[in-house]
């Protein structure tokens, strides 16, 4: 009985460290395309089709991605690719950020903790921000 049962303890516990192990590669993979950051702001890797500065889930910066989840094609026409991490082009200032919680939201330049958005897109003003189904955030 006790062979058995120590049979069972070691087929258990080898599973679980299989299980655990599988979900740590998951997570590193993960952390890999989407590392996570303080703001909580944007949630989904998009950006417009050249795939430079764009953010992940987080809002962290990510390069050489193209996917363009959460952006639409309109909203990508409109728009033009960050230059880095926190910085639009300086004929597009308005900063596009995708999120879960709070949709697609844009930041004017002199928004609160502007120069802190972490932009998926960058629209030449709030009206195309707009056009784009980006709004302003509550």
């Amino acid at each position: 009985m006790k062979n058995i049962f120590r049979h069972q303890l070691t087929i258990s516990i080898t599973l679980l460290t299989i299980l655990a192990l599988s979900g740590c590669g998951k997570k590193a993979d993960e952390g890999n395309t989407s590392p996570s950051s303080d703001s909580g702001e944007s949630t989904s890797t998009t950006a417009p089709s050249s795939g430079t500065g764009t953010s992940d889930s987080s809002g962290n910066p990510t390069t050489g991605t193209s996917s363009t989840s959460g952006i639409s094609a309109e909203a990508q026409k409109l728009g033009v690719t960050p230059q880095g991490a926190t910085t639009c082009p300086g004929n597009a200032l308005v900063k596009g950020v995708v999120t879960k919680k709070r949709g697609n939201i844009y930041h004017a330049p002199k928004s609160l903790d502007y120069e802190k958005v972490k932009p998926n897109i960058c629209f030449a003003d709030t009206a195309t921000a707009e056009k784009a189904g980006f709004s302003i955030p509550k």
